[in-house]
């Protein structure tokens, strides 16, 4: 199943920058990414492989494709690759609904949901949200989301950085909310992808060191897990954590690993490959504000979910 995450928000909000780091980036994924035009993708000329009408490919591996009229066909060709994409990112237009299109990630076949991402502009989020004209949209946008990013934090003052921020979390209580300044997020921010058949995470890994704001912290047991417990205990989480992922060693299934995805407040924990011949061991890999991390409540927590 190929995750697909959906990045929607206002017109304006930065998710073309967004997208251009992650088709930049060197967290080693190939994606596809689904857009509504070439017009803005910045592709740097040293990473063009080919052009081919609507599909862009990329030296490293990713590929850009628009959605035009028929994102059902779009989704059909990436779907198609060889080798396929390791993850599938659509834009959203400015004016759309993301929750409409994020049913495609859910019902499509050999996808699935990774998380729905709205981009907000500190700036002038609350003002468009109160238009007449446009307000609407923009609440049912961040109504949406399981990750908010709330973009150009630079600039604001801290003062006003901090009252765009409290306003957000209350049109938004379901989600949870990044800071970025120009779109500059770690794909393990936005992305949630798991390697079934890799287990080795890296705390540091898609970029982290370079963004002081935000930690990675592995969790590592050979415990087994309880998964009612494990559920009591993130929803227990602050709101600062942004992301969880992981394999899982859970007590009722012992054979098999159970793959965990957290994007903002929304988790979901699905049958994974059998162990086989390995002894179970659950990693986990947490994603947080590095204000809001505490690596030993974190651990606490985990170890509260074993039995």
């Amino acid at each position: 199943m190929i995750p697909v995450t959906v990045i929607g928000g206002y017109l304006g909000a930065g998710k073309t920058t967004l997208i251009n780091g992650l088709l930049r980036g060197t967290h080693g994924r190939r994606l596809a990414v689904l857009v509504n035009d070439f017009g803005a993708i910045d592709i740097d000329a040293r990473l063009l492989a080919d052009h081919d009408g609507d599909t862009i490919s990329l030296a490293n591996g990713c590929v850009c494709c628009t959605i035009a009229d028929a994102l059902g066909d779009a989704l059909n060709k990436v779907s198609a690759m060889r080798p396929a994409p390791d993850h599938i990112v659509i834009e959203a237009s400015g004016v759309a609904n993301p929750a409409k299109i994020a049913m495609y990630g859910q019902g499509w076949p050999g996808l699935r949901l990774d998380g729905i991402i709205v981009m907000a502009d500190a700036e002038s989020v609350r003002a468009r949200s109160e238009d007449k004209f446009v307000g609407g949209t923009v609440r049912q946008q961040l109504t949406a989301a399981d990750l908010l990013v709330l973009n150009k934090m630079d600039l604001l003052t801290r003062d006003q950085c901090d009252l765009v921020r409290q306003w957000l979390e209350t049109q938004a209580p379901d989600g949870r909310i990044a800071t970025a300044c120009h779109g500059d997020l770690p794909a393990s921010v936005l992305l949630g992808q798991i390697a079934a058949q890799d287990r080795r995470y890296q705390a540091q890994g898609d970029g982290m060191a370079r963004h002081d704001t935000y930690r990675a912290v592995p969790f590592r047991t050979a415990r087994p897990l309880d998964r009612i417990r494990l559920g009591l205990q993130i929803a227990s989480w602050p709101a600062g954590i942004l992301r969880a992922k992981g394999l899982v060693h859970i007590f009722d299934d012992p054979g098999y690993a159970y793959i965990l995805q957290l994007v903002g407040a929304r988790y979901t924990l699905e049958k994974g490959p059998a162990w086989g011949k390995e002894r179970p061991v659950t990693e986990i890999v947490v994603i947080a504000a590095a204000a809001d991390l505490n690596p030993g409540f974190l651990e606490s927590s985990l170890l509260s979910a074993c039995l």
